[in-house]
């Protein structure tokens, strides 16, 4: 909660800086770890939308994404993170899980999850 406290003091201050990106991906981390989700990837989302280039944002929308069951998303959001951090091994793991979420979710139809 505190850490949440102080990225949203330092946004405060400066909603567009130089590393506003860094601030917002790491309050999202924070309120993912608050189980926090929603709020989390609206903040990776925030990250992303100053510095689409940031693996870590990707990684955080990720899990947030993973976190609200939201499986599709989950996997885009990882496997950009992947493109800008490939020996990530979380991201790595995080992606496995979200496809075999889908495709336990398919299973008993013909829907599966396709890369």
């Amino acid at each position: 909660e505190k850490a949440v406290r102080y990225y949203s003091k330092s946004l405060r201050l400066a909603p567009a800086g130089p590393n506003s990106h860094v601030y917002f991906s790491n309050r999202a981390a924070a309120l993912c770890y608050l189980e926090r989700y929603e709020e989390a990837e609206l903040d990776a989302e925030r990250s992303l939308a100053l510095n689409p280039e940031y693996g870590k944002a990707h990684a955080r929308l990720g899990l947030s994404r993973y976190f609200l069951r939201d499986y599709y998303g989950a996997v885009e959001a990882y496997e950009s993170a992947l493109e800008y951090d490939p020996n990530n091994a979380a991201s790595r793991s995080y992606l496995a899980k979200a496809k075999s979420k889908i495709s336990r979710r398919h299973s008993g139809s013909s829907a599966v999850y396709v890369e």
